[in-house]
């Protein structure tokens, strides 16, 4: 039932409600728009990172695909096509429930997690570090094929530490990732009022408490088009609303999909400590 959109025309679906001029109250009446999202035909491959061009090989490599390489999947797909880790938000809410939430990551095992966390404008960003190596995180605004740098946070092993999201004017997409361990990335949505969901293994969203009205919803992926639909939310009431992307239209750098080292761990001075087989996934 979605419908793809401009990048241009999201900017100015959003750009009402990026945070500035909503307004908490109460909600009477409220109700409820659900969904899913799917992925229409075969899966994208994981992206391949050789663990021989970072540091901590010894610890991040417990996890890979036992060749030395650190696999990071990218789209979770359901047997059925359900979408994991796709926000969906709807947009022009100008009054509505209380607006409480602080985004967090959390960093084990070499990576950030969850995959894809919305995150507020001008509030903190919350990184927990429950590894006992340091990792250097660093955050970037995003706009068109444009990356401008935003915060660098060195954390040090098993600490907790935030830093205020400051997206530039017209930037709405923001990215982190470990300045030393470059597998180590997250993705995240500026949203400018609570009523917004990431979708879950099944690729299902529920969003309760909708004051009555007609709404533009959105919802993004990282790796595909933005695709839009609109909802009608009546007293008491329950609307749904499905959106599908297309695998077809995902592009993987061919380097980023290379199986074969262009260096080797056998040239480390001692063995590694044989890794569990796991893709880096979320």
């Amino acid at each position: 039932m979605g419908r793809i959109i401009s990048l241009l025309a999201f900017w100015s679906l959003i750009g009402a409600s990026a945070g500035w001029g909503y307004e908490e109250g109460p909600v009477t009446d409220g109700g409820v728009l659900e969904g899913k999202v799917v992925l229409n035909g075969t899966p994208p491959p994981a992206r391949i990172f050789h663990l021989i061009f970072s540091p901590n090989i010894d610890f991040c490599g417990r996890i890979s695909d036992g060749k030395g390489n650190r696999l990071l999947k990218e789209f979770e797909v359901a047997p059925d096509g359900g979408l994991k880790n796709t926000v969906v938000a709807v947009v022009g809410v100008q009054r509505g429930k209380p607006f409480n939430y602080t985004p967090e990551v959390t960093i084990e095992d070499c990576r950030i997690a969850p995959w894809v966390t919305p995150v507020r404008n001008g509030h903190p960003f919350r990184m927990v570090n429950k590894d006992p190596i340091a990792h250097d995180v660093q955050g970037y605004t995003l706009k068109d094929e444009y990356t401008f740098a935003m915060f660098n946070k060195p954390l040090t092993p098993e600490t907790i530490a935030s830093k205020t999201v400051k997206l530039r004017n017209g930037h709405y997409l923001f990215r982190t990732q470990c300045g030393v361990h470059d597998f180590m990335q997250s993705w995240g949505l500026a949203v400018g009022n609570p009523y917004f969901a990431v979708t879950g293994q099944d690729g299902r969203f529920t969003i309760p408490d909708l004051p009555p009205g007609e709404y533009d919803v959105i919802a993004w992926h990282p790796h595909v088009k933005i695709r839009a639909g609109r909802i009608k939310i009546e007293p008491n009431g329950k609307s749904e609303l499905n959106f599908a992307f297309d695998a077809a239209e995902v592009d993987i750098p061919i380097h980023d999909l290379q199986t074969q080292f262009r260096m080797d761990t056998a040239l480390q001075p001692h063995h590694l400590v044989p890794p569990a087989v796991e893709l880096q996934q979320y």
